[in-house]
C-alpha cells in the first residue's frame, strides 16, 4: 500500500512534466527525427499523439467525470483497463505504422512502449508499481542512443527526481518506486539495442 497522499507542490510539478505522456512523446519525435530527420519527426509525434496524448486526455475527462480516481489513476483496480486499452492502441499503430512505411524506428520505438505497457500491466495483476518511474528510467537510458551516450548521464538524475516525487505525494512507496526503475531500465536497454541496429 502506499504512504499516505501529502500535497507537495514540487513534487506534483514533477510528476506532470516528466508524467509518462510528455515523456513518450519526446522520445517518439527524437526517435524518428534520429532515424529520418522532418518526416520521421513528423511520424513520431503522430504516433505519440495518439498512443500517449489521446489516452491523458481521455483520463482527464474520466477523472473529471469521477470515472476513474485522477488522470494517473492510483487504484491498482482501476490502472488495468487503462493498461490494456492502451495497449491494444498503441499495438494497432504499430501494426498501422508498419504497413503504411513508417521509418522503422518509429514503430519500432512504439512497440517498446507497448513492451512496457504490457509489462506493467502483467504486474498490475498482482501489485501496483509506478508507470512514472518506468518510463521515466526507460527515457533516460534510450536518449544514450537516439542523442549521445552523455544524454543518457544527464538525464540519469529525472528517474531519480521522479521517484522521489512519487513517493513523496503518497502515491508509490518507494519499494513500487524501485521496481519501475528497474523495468525501465531493462526495457531501456532492449530498446537502446534494438534501435542501435536500425539506425
Amino acid at each position: 500500500m502506499a504512504a499516505e497522499r501529502t500535497t507537495s507542490r514540487p513534487s506534483t510539478v514533477v510528476a506532470e512534466v516528466f508524467a509518462p505522456a510528455p515523456l513518450v512523446l519526446s522520445l517518439l519525435v527524437l526517435a524518428g527525427w534520429s532515424g529520418a530527420g522532418w518526416p520521421g519527426a513528423a511520424w513520431g509525434l503522430g504516433t505519440a499523439v495518439v498512443v500517449a496524448s489521446l489516452p491523458m486526455l481521455v483520463l482527464r475527462v474520466l477523472a473529471r467525470r469521477g470515472r476513474v480516481d485522477g488522470h494517473f489513476v492510483r487504484s491498482r483496480a482501476q490502472r488495468l483497463p487503462v493498461y490494456a486499452a492502451t495497449g491494444l492502441l498503441t499495438a494497432l499503430v504499430v501494426v498501422a505504422e508498419s504497413a503504411l512505411g513508417a521509418p522503422v524506428i518509429v514503430p519500432v520505438t512504439a512497440g517498446f512502449v507497448l513492451l512496457g505497457i504490457l509489462v506493467l500491466l502483467l504486474v498490475t495483476l498482482r501489485w501496483k508499481v509506478s508507470a512514472h518511474v518506468a518510463m521515466a528510467a526507460c527515457w533516460a537510458v534510450a536518449l544514450g542512443v537516439l542523442a549521445a551516450p552523455w544524454a543518457a548521464l544527464a538525464a540519469a538524475p529525472v528517474p531519480f527526481a521522479v521517484a522521489v516525487s512519487r513517493v513523496r505525494t503518497g502515491d508509490h512507496t518507494p519499494a513500487q518506486a524501485v521496481v519501475g526503475a528497474l523495468i525501465g531500465v531493462l526495457i531501456g536497454v532492449g530498446y537502446a539495442a534494438a534501435a542501435g541496429r536500425v539506425l
